[in-house]
């Protein structure tokens, strides 16, 4: 009797599921996916989500207080909460939404309404990449990678076609949200202290 070896790599060769966003909203709704699960759903498919390491809370924290601190009136911080798609429901480490949070009671910010995302790559930069054409395509207008292996912002400007800028460890990475200016100095990020 012989077997067959899987490349773990690769996707089982077996018929696959694409799930539409109301499908995957329905998964949770029926307890079929739960918090516990860990997921998100990217272009159809439902993916897990990286572990978190220390460094992964401690950026996100970081980045959550500071642009709470200096953000106009109209907008929000949303931190690890999904955005909708047309075939996606990611769930970005830290989105800059249009809005107040009542706004979302019903549902979730669609990307017209993101100003800025920013996704910590700890362990996922190859994952949080592929992210940077579903945020594209959704209308989102500026996305971030915090690399924190490389110690650098990779800075997409999806309103100025596609442009990307990457920021070392020793820069000042700023944003413009409504009529303010907010900046994040890397060396305080990036610090081992």
């Amino acid at each position: 009797m012989s077997t067959v070896q899987l490349n773990a790599a690769l996707p089982p060769p077996f018929r696959l599921h694409k799930f539409t966003v109301p499908q995957y909203h329905q998964l949770g709704e029926l307890g079929i996916l739960t918090t516990e699960d860990r997921v998100e759903l990217l272009e159809g498919w439902i993916v897990a989500k990286m572990d978190r390491r220390a460094i992964h809370g401690f950026i996100v924290g970081f980045l959550t207080e500071l642009i709470q601190n200096d953000l106009p009136d109209g907008f929000v911080v949303r931190s690890q909460l999904p955005m909708t798609t047309k075939r996606s429901e990611p769930e970005p480490d830290v989105a800059i939404v249009r809005g107040a949070h009542a706004d979302f009671r019903t549902s979730h910010p669609t990307g017209k309404l993101v100003r800025l995302i920013i996704e910590v790559a700890d362990t996922s930069i190859s994952k949080d990449r592929s992210k940077a054409e579903i945020y594209r395509e959704a209308g989102v207008e500026e996305y971030w990678i915090v690399n924190v292996g490389d110690k650098s912002v990779e800075r997409y400007l999806f309103s100025q076609t596609n442009k990307a800028e990457f920021l070392p460890a020793d820069s000042i990475a700023s944003v413009s949200i409504g009529p303010r200016e907010i900046s994040i100095d890397l060396t305080r990020l990036f610090s081992e202290q």
